[in-house]
């Protein structure tokens, strides 16, 4: 099914078997120039027919979709892009994101195996482990992930948010050893950015469409302040590990998959802070923080 979420803008809610999740949004945007999408999902079964279901109940073919732009490299919003790439749907994406994401898929796994070993560094156990036509203004967003890229229709005053601003949740914001120096100071600086952007509607990939821009932003925005001080507050006068300080923060943590989000976002606000001179490093075979 597809529902009306701004002009000329359809939502396809494409599942998800992510329990957190459920759900990721495709959006299909109608132009002079033909049909386009925004995002995929994940390429299961389920998804794919929810995504033809969806492009159905609006009255398009696949053969209809001209383009296809993919908002980041995680697999909820790229796994179907070689089916569409397949149906002859144009696919763009930000050209350093598609670089990190011949990186991070490649066949021999380096920066999925450096990432294992760094996290190793900060304390996590080995056995944590799991086996169309219409102008939009490309906006780089970092944050989420290096390179992940926001769509503005300038026109109808339209945010495709992808991650970076989501209604009900924050995205998650990780250090990983491939990662730019400090991601959480990128995520919020490009939060500022976009605060008075003159927008409408807001459409996430993951929750309801909204339209009050500067509020959410500014709730992301004093949730992360808060983290930032709880992170201080956890590392007290002691030194501890970054897994420590993870399960202060995350104390209800369901599942390896979950552990090592939480420990790259941990990580990533203590790189942050480090950054403000506000916690120091302590270097050793596994690295503890202090507070500065």
């Amino acid at each position: 099914m597809s529902d009306l979420v701004a002009p000329g803008v359809r939502r396809i809610q494409v599942p998800l078997p992510i329990p957190a999740l459920r759900i990721v949004n495709a959006y299909l945007i109608e132009g002079a120039g033909g049909w386009s999408l925004v995002d995929s999902g994940l390429h299961t079964q389920e998804a794919e027919r929810a995504l033809l279901e969806g492009l159905a109940d609006a009255g398009v073919a696949m053969r209809d979709v001209r383009r296809a732009f993919i908002t980041l490299l995680h697999p909820d919003h790229m796994g179907m892009a070689g089916m569409l790439a397949r149906a002859s749907v144009e696919v763009l994406m930000h050209r350093p994101e598609i670089e990190r994401a011949h990186r991070v898929w490649s066949p021999t796994h380096e920066l999925i195996d450096e990432t294992y070993v760094f996290f190793s560094r900060h304390g996590m156990p080995a056995d944590v482990d799991e086996g169309g036509g219409r102008a939009e203004r490309v906006r780089w967003t970092p944050g989420h992930t290096d390179h992940h890229a926001a769509l503005v229709d300038e026109r109808d005053r339209i945010l495709f948010a992808g991650d970076h601003v989501l209604p009900r949740i924050t995205s998650n914001v990780g250090l990983y050893p491939q990662s730019r120096d400090d991601p959480l100071g990128d995520f919020l600086d490009a939060l500022r950015a976009m605060r008075d952007l003159p927008v409408l509607h807001v459409l996430p990939a993951h929750g309801d469409p909204f339209t009050d821009l500067a509020g959410r932003i500014d709730e992301l925005l004093a949730h992360h302040d808060a983290r930032l001080d709880a992170v201080i507050s956890a590392l007290g006068a002691r030194e501890r590990t970054a897994y420590e300080v993870a399960h202060d923060l995350f104390p209800k943590l369901r599942s390896p998959h979950e552990e090592r989000f939480a420990l790259a976002e941990t990580l990533a606000h203590l790189r942050h802070l480090e950054r403000m001179s506000k916690v120091a490093e302590v270097d050793g075979k596994v690295a503890r923080w202090r507070a500065a």
